[in-house]
């Protein structure tokens, strides 16, 4: 069963409020380490795809420090790592801070 919508998964809370903090998220299969393709909604290899090209961005809530972390519904059932890193510069980049990390479901028995 696939999911019908996008969902939000959590939300991150940005402890200083709102702060023009720049956050975004990667997600990673368990099984394989494939990474979200959110441009092609796609799994891939992670070595296929540039860095940047495997982020999202995520939009704060109205100036509150609230990220809602939103899991598109193409992707496929299965377990995933999402990571949140906190951008340092002007692009995503693999040195950025890690701020969370969590691990997550999508499908089974529960037709999540």
């Amino acid at each position: 069963m696939s999911q019908l919508a996008d969902y939000c998964e959590r939300n991150l809370f940005d402890a200083g409020g709102h702060t023009s903090n720049v956050y975004y998220i990667r997600i990673i299969r368990r099984v394989d380490s494939y990474v979200w393709d959110p441009t092609n909604k796609i799994m891939v290899p992670a070595d296929a795809i540039p860095w940047e090209g495997s982020t999202t961005i995520l939009q704060e809530k109205d100036a509150t420090g609230v990220f809602p972390v939103v899991m598109p519904k193409e992707v496929p059932a299965g377990t995933y790592d999402i990571t949140v890193y906190k951008m340092s510069g002007s692009i995503p980049q693999n040195t950025d801070d890690v701020e969370k990390q969590w691990e997550t479901k999508k499908g089974g028995i529960f037709g999540f």
